[in-house]
């Protein structure tokens, strides 16, 4: 199994990112896409695994947002 590198790694064994993934998908596709709508559901994940003591890379250079 290939392990996800990336800014969120340390948190997906903290607080699991599938609701927000699918809550993402949702979202974004109701919207045509709307970048805004993926940066806020990053947004709220980053925050989430802060609140859990996870640590989170900077990840609005590689999402633009």
């Amino acid at each position: 199994q290939k392990s996800f590198q990336g800014p969120f790694e340390a948190c997906h064994d903290v607080v699991k990112p599938q609701d927000f993934y699918r809550n993402c998908l949702y979202d974004v596709c109701m919207s045509n896409g709307a970048k805004k709508i993926l940066c806020q559901v990053l947004e709220s994940y980053a925050s989430t695994c802060k609140k859990h003591g996870a640590a989170v890379h900077d990840w609005r250079t590689p999402s633009g947002c």
